[in-house]
């Protein structure tokens, strides 16, 4: 589809909420500015460790991923190798399937004692997984490319999101449908999306002149009350507040014009991918991420569940919202080059899509920066959908 309607109705919006309306309106914006923040901050202090050469002591001081001598290649007694995967933000719906893989068994199942490390809005990943501390890294598309260019040895492996879900949101009663109809509207943009949005724009062939750009924040207020036509927003995240608070909006994807781009990917050091050793416990965290996610995309509620009472549950995250999280982002998580290929499979297609949507920002990154060699070895395992 070229357009997701997002719609509520009063019912449906009251449902759940009495116990949960201070939360919304009150703690759940505040969740969104941290998210927005990841878009682009962490990129250029990524580019200036690496340009240091090799890794300074700020990184050192964390320490290296431990492992163990011993491997049963499955759950027993033996002692597993352990490792650590480091999130890029807090411990919320948005890694459902990580969740599945602890909670479950996945991981020790597949060979591999992981420790899921929270991320969070002042925490780079890609630091972390450079200096060892993390055996795989979960990040942004843009800032991973940036930290390569800039000479760190990390390599992308897969993809959990096969599409962005960066956004133009609008009001139901009012939509915009696509990029020509936002010439001569206002349209909020946050400091943080200046990037995306100008590069967007250069994707579409329309000038900045064109449009009435208001400086906005994290709030979708001021898309509600009317202030603003448009939003530059993320799918899974201002939509559904908006939803909460009785809204209805409508929201088309910048991945379905000429913005195509994978996000939160998997990433790894290039030296461990060439290591038989190294390269056997990330095959097996991955086959256990497949694993977890298969069943969060199955399991939406239960997805939604494990985030709020267990792993995220010193965040006071709402119930609701985390549940229809869930089940918005399966979208973006399972299509048909995954039904074909298997979850976080690269395509020539989606990595010459997402190189291109880089180029529109000056963001350099090259087919050899991608490998699908891991999840080869996954599916040749015969983990299954």
């Amino acid at each position: 589809m070229t357009d997701l309607p997002i719609s509520s109705s009063a019912s449906n919006t009251n449902k759940g909420k009495d116990s949960h309306n201070n939360y919304l309106d009150e703690t759940l914006n505040q969740k969104v500015i941290s998210r927005r923040q990841l878009f682009t901050k962490g990129a250029k202090a990524i580019g200036a460790v690496a340009l240091m050469g090799s890794l300074p002591e700020i990184l050192a001081a964390c320490g290296t991923s431990s492992s163990a001598t011993t491997n049963s290649g499955a759950t027993g007694s033996a002692t597993l190798p352990k490792a650590n995967l480091q999130l890029n933000y807090l411990e919320n719906v948005q890694f459902a399937g990580s969740f599945f893989a602890e909670e479950k068994g996945y991981y020790r199942h597949y060979g591999i004692d992981v420790t899921l490390l929270p991320g969070g809005p002042n925490l780079a990943p890609e630091p972390i997984v450079a200096s060892g501390r993390a055996l795989v890294g979960i990040t942004h598309t843009a800032e991973v490319i940036q930290a390569i260019n800039n000479g760190a040895d990390l390599k992308i492996i897969g993809a959990c999101f096969q599409k962005s879900p960066t956004c133009i949101a609008s009001r139901a009663s009012a939509p915009i449908r696509n990029p020509q109809e936002m010439i001569g509207k206002k349209i909020g943009v946050s400091p943080t999306n200046e990037p995306i949005w100008q590069s967007f724009l250069k994707a579409n062939h329309i000038k900045a002149s064109q449009i009435n750009v208001v400086t906005v924040g994290f709030d979708p207020t001021p898309l509600a009350t009317g202030e603003i036509d448009g939003l530059v927003a993320f799918y899974t995240n201002e939509p559904i507040v908006l939803r909460l608070k009785g809204v209805p909006t409508y929201a088309f994807l910048l991945n379905n014009f000429n913005y195509p781009m994978m996000d939160d990917v998997y990433i790894v050091r290039g030296s461990d991918l060439k290591d038989p050793i190294m390269s056997k416990q990330i095959t097996s965290l991955m086959s256990g991420e497949s694993k977890g996610w298969s069943q969060a995309i199955a399991h939406p509620d239960e997805a939604a569940k494990l985030a709020v009472t267990k792993f995220g549950a010193n965040l006071h995250l709402n119930p609701v919202q985390q549940k229809l999280d869930a089940q918005e982002q399966n979208q973006f998580v399972s299509d048909s080059n995954t039904a074909k290929h298997g979850l976080f499979w690269m395509t020539p297609q989606t990595i010459a899509g997402t190189i291109k949507s880089l180029s529109y920002g000056n963001v350099k990154a090259t087919t050899s920066m991608f490998s699908n060699e891991i999840l080869s070895k996954v599916y040749r395992s015969g983990i299954k959908l």
